[in-house]
């Protein structure tokens, strides 16, 4: 209705407009056929929402990337878990938990944390935009071996445990978090310093499950 009306408005303009005209070169019956198909431009409005792409580092697309990996780095990789996970599984196997063992896991697993320090510093002398060679990075290169040094400096067994174990993943989680390693390295990082942890608290939880194995010097006492 509201079409019409505005339609039929026009053509009355357009007729007062013609005949007021002087010239008579124009065709009424012309201009109005024309102004009556006249109908205005639709406008399109598109709604589709706008989708930012943004790159998140996220922990299962890094670990699809594993196959990608270098075969030295995988290889050297995996075979680097074996002291972690030999000595619960020897502990549980001997049904005692032994500190000389769990001592050599612990030095084991300190010299990692510390290997971790050094390859973020080996990363920064590049000096990538995504690894820039400032103070924070370059100091937090350092820490790892410190901590490795405090696990083992610490008398208590259980503290070294402790330290080397946090240790390792405040370094996994800024590994996993930072931009300038590779996929694939972030992929290694996760499933390595996930199994290195899980064997450090499980000789954590050793020492309080399992006995101590006795000596022939623990009977004459």
């Amino acid at each position: 209705m509201y079409a019409v009306t505005k339609n039929s408005c026009v053509q009355h303009i357009v007729k007062r407009l013609v005949s007021d005209l002087p010239c008579t070169s124009y065709n009424a019956s012309q201009i109005l056929s024309k102004t009556s198909s006249y109908s205005p431009p639709e406008r399109q409005f598109h709604l589709t929402p706008t989708v930012l792409k943004s790159k998140q580092v996220t922990i299962f697309s890094d670990l699809r990337n594993i196959t990608s990996t270098p075969p030295p780095a995988l290889t050297l990789g995996l075979a680097g878990l074996i002291p972690f996970i030999s000595a619960p599984l020897y502990m549980y196997n001997a049904g005692f938990f032994l500190p000389d063992i769990a001592a050599a896991q612990l030095t084991y697993g300190a010299t990692i944390l510390s290997f971790l320090g050094g390859v973020r510093w080996g990363l920064l002398v590049q000096g990538d935009d995504d690894l820039p060679p400032s103070w924070s990075q370059y100091s937090w290169s350092v820490t790892p071996s410190l901590l490795a040094w405090s696990a083992l400096l610490v008398p208590n067994l259980l503290a070294g445990y402790g330290i080397c174990s946090a240790g390792l993943l405040a370094a996994a989680v800024l590994d996993l978090k930072q931009r300038g390693y590779p996929a694939w390295f972030r992929g290694l990082r996760f499933l390595l310093s996930f199994c290195a942890i899980l064997s450090l608290v499980t000789s954590i939880v050793f020492t309080q499950t399992l006995g101590t194995k006795k000596h022939a010097s623990d009977y004459l006492t």
